[in-house]
């Protein structure tokens, strides 16, 4: 019995890699995305049980597939709320359209869901519109061809898609009429319980820079959100002095040695713009490949690469695409069993809603999961649509796709511009290295302050960007050796400003001038 324990630990280890992170208390999911599960499940499965109902399944499908816009934006003010939900609206009836007439050519319709795919990436990225990126755009426009293609029917499912879009809009909007500042609130409250936290341990078991990220989503939340309510800012500043305070007080680490470290490039490459090459480069290929295999639908083969390689940037890549792999196969070995049991029209729609709760409360904190209910979701919506009647032969070709796409998007992930955050890093430390230098030489408190602490957070990004590459640039060591010693000197220059400790901020400025100041 004692060598059971010893056996069991490797599954152990194994077990958070393949599974995922447990999973939260119920109610605090429910209390932290419920209203946003709510709202995505009422806006993909009212139009489709309408147009069930008037017998045009196919219309319904189509119908749920631009609902997906209520599943964008909950944690924008209304403000921004209001264009980034009409454009992903605009994007997702643009996807049904090209995919749509795409259907009946499948090296095409790899082709544009590459390009769809990349395009969504940059957009997202660019404008910071949040989870769950380009995956919906390349799902929608896959999952559109198989409704149907000529020119009579697309435009019928274009219209409808463009209609359940509009009631999505409203429905995301709805909560601005009775509490038009609670976006902007959340993220203020959710600032203070990362503050709270770092108070409560000093910062000893985390790095400051996520806690600093969550002060700065609140900021840029303020900035952008209604204007009823100004008392948020005075709350929002005492958080931001709380977390400065809260900053360890122990001197930085002895100076690091980074004289042989390359010297930074010209220019950078923004992160999400591998990304970017990445997932269009990874979708034009699974479903190419799966339209050479000779596979029914090259579009599910193109999704799953795009679920595998999901990210604006390499950010926890090799964890998260093993989640992603994961997920996608239960989600696949799930959906056979539902076309086994054959369910009812309408038990469908309903497990759907059901589902796309699941998938809403789960996405953020147990990504496995979420992708094993939002993949029966999306082939039974597209099998409700298309009329087709389930069967063995048809689970097991999804299988089949589903494999070509994981091991196309892991190929992608791995082989191509492996390495963008390292490629980067050089730059955003010395420029964080500028922004230190010229804090030293202002007034505390001021904009140089705040202009350090910014780059603290960029520098934090990158520098874990590189530190989830497989295969980092040569030199990376260095350079994330010597981003952690600026990170520590800037830190507690900030920290001791804040609590009015002259004598330590004084000496944290000399080490700064002496270490880090360009020879």
């Amino acid at each position: 019995m004692a060598a059971v324990p010893g056996l069991l630990a490797p599954l152990r280890w194994a077990a958070p890699h393949v599974l995922g992170p447990r999973l939260p208390a119920p109610a605090a999911l429910w209390a932290a995305h419920g209203r946003r599960a709510l709202s995505a499940s009422v806006c993909v499965t009212a139009p489709l049980a309408l147009f069930v109902l008037l017998d045009r399944a196919d219309l319904g499908a189509a119908a749920a597939l631009g609902g997906f816009t209520a599943v964008y934006g909950h944690a924008l003010p209304y403000r921004r709320r209001s264009v980034v939900s009409a454009g992903v609206g605009a994007a997702l009836v643009a996807s049904v359209a090209v995919g749509g007439l795409a259907g009946p050519h499948p090296f095409l319709l790899a082709a544009v869901l590459g390009l769809l795919g990349a395009a969504a990436t940059a957009a997202t990225a660019v404008w910071q519109v949040g989870p769950p990126g380009p995956l919906m755009a390349v799902l929608v426009g896959g999952s559109a061809s198989a409704l149907g293609s000529s020119p009579d029917l697309v435009g019928q499912h274009v219209a409808a898609a463009a209609g359940s879009a509009a009631f999505a809009w409203l429905v995301v909007m709805a909560a601005w009429a009775w509490d038009p500042a609670g976006p902007e609130r959340r993220a203020v409250a959710a600032a203070e319980g990362a503050v709270a936290g770092a108070e409560r341990s000093g910062l000893r078991d985390t790095r400051p820079d996520g806690v600093a990220r969550a002060v700065r989503l609140a900021h840029q939340a303020v900035a952008g959100g209604s204007r009823r309510r100004p008392s948020l800012r005075p709350r929002l500043e005492e958080v931001e002095t709380r977390f400065l305070r809260a900053l360890p007080t122990t001197a930085p680490p002895a100076r690091a040695d980074h004289r042989t470290a390359p010297a930074p490039g010209r220019g950078h490459t923004p992160l999400w713009l591998p990304t970017a090459v990445r997932i269009g480069a990874g979708a034009w290929a699974a479903g190419s490949l799966a339209a050479a295999l000779g596979l029914h639908s090259p579009y599910w083969a193109a999704t799953a690469a795009v679920a595998v390689l999901l990210g604006t940037d390499a950010r926890h890549t090799r964890a998260r695409a093993l989640h992603r792999v994961t997920g996608t196969l239960l989600g696949t070995a799930g959906t056979a069993l539902l076309f086994w049991l054959d369910l009812p029209v309408g038990v469908t729609v309903a497990l759907i809603g059901v589902l796309l709760v699941g998938v809403e409360l789960l996405v953020v904190s147990q990504y496995v999961l979420a992708v094993s209910l939002i993949t029966p979701v999306s082939l039974s919506l597209v099998h409700l649509g298309a009329g087709s009647p389930p069967g063995a032969d048809l689970i097991a070709v999804r299988l089949g796709e589903t494999l070509v796409g994981i091991v196309v998007g892991l190929a992608a992930g791995l082989l191509l511009l492996p390495h963008p955050g390292s490629r980067r890093l050089p730059a955003a430390v010395e420029a964080t290295v500028a922004r230190a230098l010229a804090a030293v030489a202002a007034a505390p408190g001021g904009p140089a302050d705040a202009a350090l602490r910014d780059s603290l957070v960029a520098q934090h990004e990158v520098a874990t960007a590189t530190r989830a590459e497989l295969f980092a640039a040569p030199g990376a060591d260095l350079q994330l050796r010597r981003s952690r010693q600026v990170a520590d000197l800037g830190w507690a220059l900030l920290g001791a400003r804040a609590r009015d400790e002259d004598v330590l901020a004084a000496w944290v400025a000399a080490r700064i001038s002496q270490d880090l100041a360009p020879r």
